[in-house]
């Protein structure tokens, strides 16, 4: 076999390692929980969660040492800690289940000896309290004990001060150890390369490591798919270990003979990722802890120079259970596996029920109380049935020491996570504060820097111009190289661009210093090699961006990343990024911003394709709570930098801003000669809207022109004067931002657009007449507006001039659609005045 096909022996092949009791006592306990969560919840999925606990288990308390997870539960989200990703979302219940029993055993010996090494903040700990909050919301958590009359019942002390944890239905970046949000399918773990690079990039020894967990179905999303690519050609090493669930079971059907013919036997799991070039393991049984620890002790031993990710491939029984006997539940009959197992569609307290908690009752020698008893109907009984019987689980721990032995294996493996670790990046200074990142500082002159490579030595210079003077051929495009570069001065390289093989098309191909990363050869390059799948690309971006080497929550010690592409294209990366909202906004800690250039956008791009027509697609990147995104759409080089560094000087600062998206047009047309601008502040952009021509004093005022987009607001400054010889007034307005205007002192917002402006407005707009450029714009403005699907239709390409033509934003159109709006403006006042009336 050549290098690139190399499959690692598997561990099936080898003889599975001898390994702690303990694994077998935890994961019957993590198994019975989780079905106690579905059972009482009537929610949630059941097989999949199963299959994968002993993954799980195993990998969180066999230790660093052995290949397991580094991690310290009482401080689950430290920088250091090897990161633990429960990709497979929907299976989260066998999280939940582990880590109550985990936050119970060290809570009981804490309480037990006082001695603050077993001691867990309770607002970090999952306890067993926290299995009523298994898919509830917690506004409905803060009342449930108040409502049922159970506040002071002993049975809920544990929710005194507290409260009870609300646990979603999928994995989220908030659980514990968990660090990916999981869900949609495909897309929590195609960030884990991301995580991986960082890593490197920090100069971090072999630990922290990533461990993740997906599902053969999963894999089957172009997202987890792209994961392969990214991961190999970021070279992360095992520094990436991929441990799939292979039990040939999704939601609705089965993928070998279900999605998949059973004839098509050349669909193989082993051979889709070894064609890849991926270290491959595979794991005979994966519900097997013999075999699971041996696989996790196997991938730690791999060669630290061989720069392939790693997967173990094992195969599981979706529905696995640990007293089953040749798929069979001894008592009752035939085991639920496969995708019938997916949901929790048993009635409470069920046949199939009463089988799993029988067997775990005869293993232990205990009883839950009123199983046998059928479905409760009153809430309060339930709710008292259910903390009662997860107890008894718990009350394992007081038996035999297992409670002694699991805290104090906690907190050995918590211990060697230290605060000290050596890395190339300052794990204390936050680089994106640094006042020459302010607008204000921006430096107006091209600049010739000398910079020294602090790995090699070498040394050279980088020009640097952030603006250009008027009349020079630069499309706003070109400053998008010149504003990373900037960037990466300034803080030295954390500033990632990975494009979908369009660098130089789309101009971030020069904003690195020094060329294209490799963890071996360039460790500071920071433009990542990329292949075209934006998803992917998007992914590791995120991946990126999500991590920290700060041990102050409250600061942050990492990059910022950058992943760009056609316009047109960017709706490839909505959703990964909105996943990427969600889990910025939840992060108890500061993490790094998430930058999308939707390059070439506009009709421009028709030139290329009518599939290149990038009008609708941007607006995807609207699609955000209002605060935690900041759009910017430049028209004129000297746009960029002052926008762009404005919004970056609020994203540092307000960690509600996860996301900068940055949006420019193909031509090079001739920089701005501002001086003939009302407002001929180079540094304007920074405002989010500003005035290019204001109304002339003591003439009847015809309305408000708002433009935003390349070719539109460059054609309507063209024709600029001959509405002036027209005695057109109206007041033009560049829009840039809206979030960063509506970040403005009442003063100049009001001075530029008063609230009134709003009903007697025109947009001219390369952009389109669904989603305006600002928003609580008046009823008739899209009678008057000019915007590229003018008809409701696609353009048919061609030619750059064709294009704007047939979108009729050309100076002739424009010209006539400014004049019919201010020689309506009557007639538009007194209709809308009509309909108030």
């Amino acid at each position: 076999m050549t290098s690139l096909t190399h499959v690692v022996p598997s561990p099936s092949k080898q003889q599975p390692l001898a390994y702690d009791p303990l694994l077998d006592d935890v994961g019957y306990m993590t198994c019975m929980t989780l079905v106690l969560l579905g059972n009482y919840a009537q929610t949630g999925h059941l097989g999949g969660p199963l299959a994968y606990t002993p993954y799980n288990v195993a990998a969180h308390l066999i230790g660093p040492e052995n290949g397991g997870l580094r991690c310290d539960y009482r401080r689950p989200k430290h920088p250091y800690s090897d990161k633990f990703m429960l990709a497979a979302g929907h299976s989260i219940p066998t999280c939940y289940a582990l880590w109550m029993i985990m936050g119970q055993a060290l809570y009981r010996k804490y309480q037990q000896t006082g001695d603050p090494r077993y001691r867990v903040d309770p607002q970090v700990a999952m306890l067993p309290i926290d299995a009523l909050g298994f898919r509830r919301g917690a506004g409905a958590l803060k009342t449930l004990l108040h409502e049922t009359g159970l506040e002071d019942h002993p049975l809920f002390a544990q929710a005194k001060g507290r409260g009870i944890r609300a646990l979603s239905g999928h994995a989220e970046s908030t659980d514990v150890t968990n660090d990916v949000n999981g869900g949609p399918s495909g897309i929590g773990i195609a960030t884990a390369a991301g995580k991986a690079a960082f890593w490197d990039v920090a100069g971090a020894p072999e630990s922290p490591k990533v461990i993740a967990l997906e599902g053969e179905f999963a894999l089957t999303e172009g997202h987890a798919q792209e994961l392969k690519t990214q991961a190999l050609a970021l070279q992360v090493g095992k520094r990436l270990r991929v441990m799939v669930s292979d039990n040939n079971a999704g939601i609705d059907d089965s993928l070998i003979g279900g999605v998949i013919a059973a004839k098509f036997d050349g669909y193989n799991l082993v051979n889709q990722w070894t064609s890849y070039g991926w270290n491959v393991f595979t794991l005979s049984n994966g519900n097997d802890y013999g075999e699971v620890v041996a696989a996790l002790k196997a991938m730690d031993e791999v060669d630290p120079y061989d720069r392939r990710p790693i997967v173990a491939i094992g195969k599981t029984i979706k529905g696995y259970w640990p007293a089953a006997v040749d798929g069979k539940i001894p008592g009752y009959g035939n085991q639920l596996v496969g995708y019938p197992s997916h949901p929790y569609a048993l009635k409470m307290n069920s046949e199939y029920f009463l089988a799993l908690a029988q067997t775990f009752e005869k293993h232990y020698g205990l009883e839950f109380e009123g199983i046998r008893r059928g479905p409760v109907s009153d809430n309060r009984e339930r709710l008292i049935q259910f903390k009662t019987n997860i107890d008894v689980v718990m009350s394992l721990l007081d038996r035999n020491g297992l409670g002694d032995r699991l805290a104090d294996r906690l907190v050995e493996i918590g211990d060697t996570v230290r605060d000290d670790v050596k890395l190339r990046i300052s794990a204390t200074n936050d680089p994106f504060l640094d006042d020459r990142l302010r607008v204000a500082a921006l430096p107006e002159a091209p600049q010739k820097l000398s910079i020294r490579n602090a790995i090699s030595g070498a040394e050279k210079q980088v020009n640097i111009a952030l603006f250009k003077k008027p009349g020079e051929a630069a499309g706003a495009r070109r400053a998008i190289s010149e504003i990373i570069k900037w960037m990466n001065y300034v803080t030295d390289g954390r500033f990632f661009t990975v494009a979908a093989d369009l660098s130089e098309s789309i101009n971030v191909e020069h904003g690195s210093l020094w060329g294209h990363y490799s963890p071996t050869d360039n460790p500071l390059g920071t433009r990542l090699k990329a292949p075209i799948q934006e998803a992917g690309n998007v992914s590791t971006a995120i991946g990126l961006v999500s991590q920290s080497a700060s041990v102050d929550p409250e600061k942050f010690a990492g990059v910022w990343a950058l992943s760009g592409t056609y316009g047109a294209f960017t709706p490839l990366m909505y959703t990964p990024a909105r996943v990427w909202s969600q889990q910025n906004q939840d992060s108890k800690f500061r993490v790094g911003v998430l930058h999308i250039l939707t390059a070439h956008s506009g009709p421009e791009t028709a030139a290329d394709a009518r599939t290149h027509f990038g009008i609708f697609a941007p607006q995807v990147w609207k699609l955000f709570p209002r605060g935690q995104v900041i759009n910017l759409s430049f028209w004129d080089y000297n746009d960029v930098a002052p926008g762009y560094f404005a919004a970056a000087e609020i994203a540092a600062r307000d960690p509600r801003v996860g996301i900068i998206t940055l949006e420019v047009a193909r031509p090079d047309f001739a920089v701005a000669d501002r001086s003939h601008f009302a407002d001929s502040d180079l540094r304007s952009a920074a405002k989010g809207l500003y005035v290019i021509r204001d109304f002339t004093p003591g003439k009847p005022r015809h309305g408000y022109v708002i433009a935003q987009g390349s070719s539109s607001t460059v054609n309507l400054v063209k024709v600029l004067p001959k509405l002036e010889a027209a005695g057109v007034n109206v007041k033009v307005i560049a829009v840039i931002s809206e979030e960063l205007f509506d970040r403005q002192p009442q003063a100049y917002r009001d001075s530029v657009l008063p609230p009134e402006a709003r009903y007697d407005l025109m947009v001219v707009s390369t952009g389109t007449r669904r989603v305006w450029p600002l928003r609580n714009l008046g009823p008739l403005t899209d009678e008057y507006s000019l915007t590229s699907d003018f008809d409701n239709g696609w353009r048919s390409g061609g030619l750059e001039p064709d294009v704007i033509a047939e979108a009729q934003l050309d100076p002739d159109s424009i010209l006539a659609g400014v004049e019919r709006f201010a020689n309506e403006r009557e007639r538009r006042i007194g209709d809308q005045r009509k309909m108030i009336g």
